[in-house]
């Protein structure tokens, strides 16, 4: 059987993956959201992701290593989001014992609820779609390239 693709070092493959027919018992599918402001750039859930890390970790630092990503990866998101709104949407305070942290701005904590609320709205426009889809999924995914049995 054919093992299911896996993102490397926590990247998304940009489309979802399932483990297993989700109407055999696994895990179900699940639909996600990018929003696209065209020359402004996009916000989906690793943008998303890493927002939620700052604020958890109170470190850009801290929340790309959760996410497997490079310091300079992360701060480069940050500052892809935060020059796409008129506010930021992250802060870095100077100074400190092992240097500066990093805290969502009240803009920032608006940007996460917006993005999880509509994201939740979105789930359950479509569930019934979405059941009807995975009903129709083969018993096992298909062999991803380059993939040997």
């Amino acid at each position: 059987m054919a093992k299911p693709a896996r993102a490397s070092r926590g990247r998304s493959l940009g489309v979802t993956q399932i483990a297993a027919n989700p109407s055999r018992g696994a895990e179900r599918a699940q639909l996600t959201l990018r929003v696209d402001f065209g020359p402004y750039g996009a916000l989906g859930p690793g943008k998303i992701k890493l927002l939620e890390l700052i604020e958890r970790d109170g470190s850009i630092t801290a929340a790309g290593k959760s996410m497997d990503m490079s310091y300079r990866r992360a701060w480069l998101l940050v500052n892809s989001i935060n020059e796409m709104f008129d506010e930021p949407a992250v802060a870095k305070q100077h100074g400190g014992s092992g240097g500066g942290n990093a805290v969502l701005t009240k803009f920032g904590q608006k940007l996460v609820a917006h993005y999880r609320d509509m994201e939740r709205e979105a789930q359950a426009a479509v569930s019934p779609r979405l059941r009807a889809l995975q009903k129709s999924l083969a018993a096992s995914p298909p062999a991803q390239a380059g993939e040997t049995d």
